[in-house]
């Protein structure tokens, strides 16, 4: 009898820590950032509810040290971690700003290779696709860009091919046009999660308009 209730109560538990457990969302932040880039998908993570009224995601922001960044509106921005130090996100969201992150800092493209092995998704928002491109993260994939960044990156990166759409999908890696695509990108990685219905929810609250 002892064994039968021990086993429930483990049984119990373990369903408690699933129906708790939240994926976690990792956005890099860095000097001159686009800031709608990382501030919309921000919004869209932080601001999902589930049905029985939990958080959907735990959402932190990640820079190359820990010390506020500058984004491109000269806002000053604190990071939650920095690169050797943050949690291990399970999606990772890469915003445009600086097109030669990558090459220019090594410790970062280190960092976002490093997670890519581990994450379930990993998200580029407008010109952030060109970092993931460097590093060859998009080679024989589609992917998508800001419209006036598109001709070239396909120049730069001929392996790639170059999409009209609002967002790719490729399984682990996902791509958003410009900007504020990167809001329609998140409602869609939301809806890869949790469904249609929380999806709706989530745009809802934040008056959105899906695409």
């Amino acid at each position: 009898m002892k064994i039968i209730i021990l086993s429930a109560i483990i049984i119990s538990s373990l369903s408690l820590m699933i129906a708790n457990a939240k994926s976690k969302v990792g956005i890099l932040i860095y000097d001159a950032v686009y800031l709608l880039d990382f501030a919309g998908p921000l919004e869209v993570f932080h601001d999902t509810e589930l049905e029985d009224g939990g958080i959907g995601f735990e959402v932190f922001l990640i820079a190359p040290e820990m010390k506020s960044i500058r984004a491109h509106s000269g806002t000053i921005i604190k990071p939650d971690y920095d690169i050797e130090n943050c949690p291990q996100p399970d999606i990772l969201i890469v915003p445009g700003g600086n097109l030669n992150l990558a090459s220019e800092y090594p410790k970062i493209a280190e960092f976002i290779l490093r997670t890519e092995k581990h994450c379930d998704i990993l998200m580029s928002v407008c010109t952030g696709a060109f970092i993931l491109a460097e590093m060859g993260l998009l080679n024989g994939k589609e992917a998508t860009t800001w419209y006036g960044a598109k001709q070239s990156l396909q120049k730069r990166y001929s392996e790639i091919k170059i999409s009209d759409s609002r967002y790719t999908d490729n399984g682990k890696i996902i791509t958003t046009a410009g900007i504020s695509a990167g809001i329609d990108g998140s409602f869609y990685v939301v809806k890869r999660i949790y469904g249609d219905k929380i999806m709706r929810k989530t745009a809802k609250y934040l008056e959105g308009e899906l695409k």
